[in-house]
């Protein structure tokens, strides 16, 4: 394995040619670990596992819709990867926000999504920044923040991989509402993201191991990133001998294609094949879901309030330049109490319909104490004052979102009869208080639970990372709970993308059943509930 190279050497002696001969050695290495087509699971972590969604700098809901973004600016989400400079000493954003309190928690508001540290108990992420520094990672237990646990981790220049072992704080217990990282207490640093993950500690390592002709000094193990942000990673150093192994650990890292490098000490540097860490299957339910199915305005009055004319609208007060165009509603209050009320010619059956849908966005930055929120009041009569109900406040970010509430369930700030008997009166507040900016609304939808009859149609998308085969069994359950329901399908290939299987419904019992899936792809399996249910009615013939 040592390469014996002989080279003729011209050297002039007094004027006469001399040929001479000359032998080196060229030290080798051999790589015998990995092997060429590897495949490593991934160690599931939260995100993916309760949001089919991994922290991977795709989109701001990665960082809570940038709710509550503390001395960052110039925050920018582009290919994958977070960037921002830091303005104060104060600098942090959260990938789980806890929500506020007095508010209606909805989407990935920590409070409704806790998080389970007996199952999660590792943090990595994937950071650049543009000075050595030091950061820190909370965890919150209450929304006024004073009940929290907290880790410091030191930070390098450049773009690095860093694991963090939360329980070494001996605060990580119970479930934690929120989670916010601070990259740094400086200001003027520039940082960039390009994954976090939150995930359980394994045991399991991958393999390393190498032939080394010429062993001498150390020789430092580098693993290559999946994506482009930085350069080699250093994941070990080993004393060289003749035989080398090097034991990594794959958990803290997301899906992806991989490969180490063995750097000798005099320079020479040797690549591995490439492995893959496999992603878990993310298949996501989208119907039936918390959207519901059929729509009050759309169904009852052949209208829906999709905002392409003005009659959608019944009157408004306190809004100016009120326009509507391209189905869109646009206006900007005049004061801390500007609202509208929705045309409402016949009466809601609230029982029905309950599915509050809405999709907004407005101009300027998210303020919390500045009124960048948004509420509904009903009634079942506009003429009397006492019957007129208000929900809590429902938090409303700058970038155009889509909020579900379920109505019979929402909290009430005003009124004791809540969402119940014929709806005659539904008012809308875009933004509450000093917030005078302008707001944008595409639609408003009240939906009634999703229903089915002979048959049924289920849908589910397709969110994983890995191209492995993937095989889904279908369940229906009486709850979102245990996964001890009864088979619908087995054996479906899933594809890319949005998938579909009408379900035959006609023997199935009257009654609210909530959906769930099996996914296989060899390497894992992973269950997932519908997040809203389907009413099985079979008319009368």
């Amino acid at each position: 394995m040592i390469k014996k190279l002989l080279l003729l050497t011209v050297i002039s002696v007094f004027g006469v040619a001399v040929f001479a001969s000359q032998a080196w050695s060229v030290a080798e290495v051999t790589i015998t670990q990995p092997v060429a087509g590897q495949v490593i699971p991934e160690q599931r972590d939260f995100p993916s596992e309760h949001f089919s969604d991994p922290w991977d700098m795709t989109r701001y809901t990665d960082i809570s819709g940038g709710e509550y973004i503390t001395d960052l600016e110039n925050v920018q989400i582009n290919s994958g990867v977070l960037s921002a400079s830091t303005s104060g000493e104060d600098a942090g954003f959260h990938p789980l926000f806890p929500g506020y309190e007095g508010v209606l928690f909805n989407g990935r508001d920590g409070y409704i999504n806790r998080i389970p540290t007996r199952k999660y108990n590792r943090f990595s992420i994937r950071m650049y920044s543009s000075k050595r520094t030091a950061a820190q990672l909370f965890w919150f237990y209450n929304q006024r923040w004073t009940n929290f646990g907290m880790v410091t981790f030191k930070v390098k220049k450049g773009w690095h991989t860093y694991v963090v072992n939360v329980t070494s704080s001996g605060q990580w217990k119970g479930r934690p509402i929120g989670l916010r990282l601070d990259p740094t207490f400086e200001e003027g640093v520039d940082i960039k993201v390009d994954w976090m993950r939150l995930y359980k500690y394994s045991k399991r390592r991958v393999v390393v191991a190498w032939l080394d002709d010429s062993p001498q000094g150390t020789t430092e193990i580098f693993v290559d990133e999946p994506k482009q942000a930085g350069s080699m990673e250093l994941v070990g150093t080993v004393d060289s001998s003749g035989s080398n192994s090097f034991l990594w650990d794959s958990a803290p890292y997301p899906p992806g294609s991989y490969r180490f490098t063995i750097k000798k000490q005099n320079g020479a540097s040797f690549n591995s094949q490439p492995i893959v860490i496999s992603g878990s299957p993310l298949t996501k339910i989208l119907n039936p879901d918390e959207t519901g199915g059929k729509d009050y305005a759309g169904t009852v009055l052949r209208n829906p309030w999709d905002m392409n004319h003005r009659s959608d609208i019944w009157y408004w007060r306190n809004l100016k330049n009120v326009r509507f165009s391209r189905g869109i509603m646009s206006a900007t209050p005049s004061n801390g109490d500007g609202y509208f009320h929705l045309n409402v010619p016949k009466p809601i059956a609230s029982k029905k319909y309950h599915r509050l849908v809405f999709r907004i966005r407005y101009d300027g930055p998210f303020h919390y104490g500045h009124g960048t929120m948004s509420r509904v009041i009903w009634s079942r009569d506009h003429n009397t004052l006492s019957l007129f109900q208000t929900i809590n406040d429902i938090v409303i970010y700058p970038k155009w979102t889509t909020y579900v509430i379920d109505l019979k369930k929402a909290k009430l700030d005003g009124g004791k009869i809540g969402w119940r008997g014929k709806v005659n009166d539904f008012r809308f507040d875009p933004l509450e208080w000093r917030a005078r900016r302008r707001f944008h609304i595409d639609y408003i939808k009240i939906k009634a639970d999703d229903e089915g009859d002979k048959s049924f149609k289920i849908t589910w998308r397709d969110y994983k990372r890995s191209p492995r085969r993937t095989r889904i069994n279908l369940f229906y359950d009486k709850n979102r709970r245990g996964f001890d329901g009864r088979l619908i399908k087995k054996n479906l290939i899933q594809k890319k993308g949005v998938n579909s299987f009408v379900w035959n419904t006609k023997k199935v019992k009257p009654g609210k059943y909530y959906i769930y899936a099996v996914a296989k792809d060899g390497v894992y399996k992973t269950k997932r509930y519908s997040s809203g249910p389907v009413v099985i009615k079979h008319k009368k013939r």
